[in-house]
């Protein structure tokens, strides 16, 4: 009669069950510890900025606990919504606003913030910017934005269609090449009228994160803007 073989050891299968419940353990800590740490970062830069509400972060990197014990880490992107900027007449809203900070050195409270540079972009809707310039706008193509206005000249109205070209100039968002469509059909007065809802100049240098504009595209969704910064600091 044949000899039965003798069982395996179980020490090595325990060990291995006890390495996955060790590294799901980690992985876990490592994913509350960052949700908990954006959580609070993001109230320490609503209030640096004075931004309306708290603005989404995004540690990159992985782990997370590693970076923390340093107080380095390589990228954070901060995402805040209608995010306000200059007063009175020339106030303005940038409807969504990313900075991608790089080469960050973070406090272990997460009280301060410290970055080498940052790239950024951000989108101002043509509504925020119709209610900026008090008309409807709406994108014309061609690298230039539509508006309507009815103008009153002696008693009579006027309503006209308006194109220019959005533009930075001084970090202030201005227009150029206005041109009034059938301009020829309407009264001088009527065509300096409408000519004059571009005539002006948003500016751009109160954005927050301590950014400022290199360029601007026209797009279909509205203005989208290039930012860019270095050596930024922020802290409650």
């Amino acid at each position: 009669m044949a000899t039965p073989a003798p069982p395996r050891p179980r020490a090595p299968r325990r060990l291995l069950i006890g390495l996955v419940v060790l590294a799901l353990v980690l992985l876990a800590a490592d994913r509350i510890g960052k949700y908990g740490a954006e959580r609070i970062a993001g109230d320490t830069i609503q209030n640096s900025q004075h931004l309306p509400s708290r603005p989404e972060v995004d540690v990159a990197g992985f782990p997370f606990l590693t970076q923390f014990a340093a107080g380095d880490y390589g990228e954070i992107t901060l995402t805040s919504s209608d995010v306000p900027v200059g007063t009175g007449s020339t106030a303005l809203t940038v409807t969504q606003l990313r900075v991608v900070l790089h080469q960050v050195t973070v406090s272990r409270n997460f009280s301060s913030f410290h970055a080498d540079s940052a790239a950024a972009n951000g989108l101002i809707d043509y509504t925020q910017l119709g209610k900026a310039l008090g008309v409807t706008l709406r994108y014309a193509g061609d690298g230039r934005v539509h508006a309507s206005k009815t103008v009153t000249v002696l008693g009579r109205q006027f309503t006209g269609s308006i194109t220019a070209e959005p533009r930075i100039v001084n970090d202030s968002l201005s227009f150029a090449g206005v041109q009034v469509d059938g301009a020829n059909s309407l009264a001088q007065e009527a065509v300096a009228l409408l000519t004059k809802v571009f005539d002006v100049s948003l500016p751009l240098q109160g954005l927050p994160f301590h950014v400022r504009v290199k360029s601007v595209t026209v797009a279909p969704a509205g203005l989208r803007i290039v930012l860019t910064g270095a050596d930024l600091s922020y802290s409650k």
